[in-house]
């Protein structure tokens, strides 16, 4: 039990400590772990599923959203969605910055920079002038039976900067430019041990008091503009992208072992079936609005905080753990869907809610139609994406 922790532990706990000495440590490069990606294929359509649940009844931001039918729906909505929000975004930055110092080191300043820039920056120019645009328009044509012309609603439209869930990408281009900046000080570390679950378990809980803190300020569903930075959550993944590059640097992946993830799966489970159910009392008992967890200086959202973190380490430890021990492997299938994860992720928005406006006539429960909507949009956004990537000027980019 100790060495997966151990692995994962340090990857998150002397993190924010020593970032700026560790982030231009000499690296210790491991061969490339198929695992990951494929935890990035499986990350990705969790993404679609999310959303899909924003969509039918649990609570967030979205192009089109339905009330749930009932309270049973609404709440396991909620808990699918709660759950994902803890960890997979987190895990997102994470995987992405544990590429970022073998890239840097084999391109070099200029050219890591330049293909940065256009694997980032061309997707978040064409999101905010195309696809966001082109998704609101089908919700307003369908939705609200709006006759108006799109070339009407693209030109007379307010916002004209909108990220949309490419707010990731703007926070990844700004965190790689923090890591070149650190990169430059070519500061040595010397290898050190993986913390152990403890560490980890203190670090998980610095993360929620930090979280907690912030959202006294800035509570979840405050959003940057015209970014889209939900600073509420950005502990987290400050943390994670940090952690990534260490873990890089440290070789920190190669001490998961079956007997590490014991601890942790545990910790997740308790925290999802009884923890969950202990917010939920606390709501009950208290009569709370769900705006008083979201944060401010109240008891709910100090639970919610530390809930949500304590939750987000642990599964980040399993998932990567699970997925070595077991997915360590790539055919032709997941290579082909590895490869497409990228396009996925920035197209999934207008698949998903071309989904929706297609199913808006259908009459199913909420969890049916979730299920309904969410499977679709996965698969329909892979194929297409798997198309995409075969185009020479998209692959270049994506």
């Amino acid at each position: 039990m100790t060495d997966i922790a151990c692995e994962s532990r340090i990857l998150f706990s002397e993190t924010i400590l020593y970032w700026l000495a560790e982030i231009a440590a000499t690296t210790m490069p491991e061969s490339r772990s198929y695992y990951i990606d494929n935890v990035r294929v499986a990350l990705t359509a969790l993404v679609i599923l999310h959303h899909a649940a924003v969509t039918y009844g649990a609570p967030g931001s979205w192009y089109y959203k339905e009330t749930p039918d009932g309270i049973v729906s609404g709440l396991i909505l909620t808990v699918f969605v709660s759950i994902n929000q803890s960890f997979f975004m987190g895990l997102f930055f994470f995987l992405s910055a544990y590429f970022i110092p073998p890239s840097f080191e084999k391109k070099g300043t200029t050219k890591f920079l330049g293909d940065r820039l256009k694997r980032l920056g061309i997707p978040l120019i064409f999101y905010s002038l195309v696809l966001a645009p082109l998704t609101n328009y089908i919700v307003l044509k369908r939705f609200y039976k709006s006759d108006v012309s799109f070339i009407d609603f693209y030109v007379n439209r307010e916002q004209w900067i909108d990220f949309g869930v490419l707010w990731f990408t703007a926070a990844l281009l700004v965190f790689t430019s923090i890591y070149l900046i650190a990169a430059k000080k070519n500061q040595n570390v010397q290898p050190s041990a993986p913390p152990g679950n403890q560490r980890i378990f203190v670090f998980a809980t610095l993360l929620g008091l930090i979280s907690f803190v912030v959202r006294i300020v800035y509570p979840i569903g405050w959003t940057l503009q015209p970014l889209g930075f939900q600073i509420a959550h950005f502990t987290q993944y400050i943390a994670l992208f940090t952690a990534g590059i260490m873990c890089y640097r440290r070789n920190w992946l190669s001490g998961l072992t079956p007997e590490r993830l014991i601890w942790w799966r545990r910790m997740s489970l308790v925290l999802v079936l009884i923890g969950f159910p202990c917010i939920y009392m606390l709501k009950i008992f208290t009569g709370a609005g769900i705006e008083l967890f979201l944060g401010g200086f109240t008891i709910h959202s100090f639970v919610n905080a530390m809930w949500e973190q304590w939750l987000g380490v642990s599964l980040c430890i399993v998932v990567l753990g699970m997925a070595k021990l077991k997915w360590n492997s790539q055919n032709e299938r997941r290579k082909k869907l590895s490869r497409s994860a990228y396009a996925a992720y920035i197209i999934h928005p207008l698949i998903l809610t071309s989904v929706s406006m297609l199913l808006i006539d259908l009459t199913l429960p909420s969890l049916a139609i979730f299920l309904l909507a969410g499977g679709l949009s996965v698969v329909l956004t892979f194929v297409i994406a798997l198309g995409l990537v075969r185009v020479p000027l998209i692959r270049d980019v994506v």
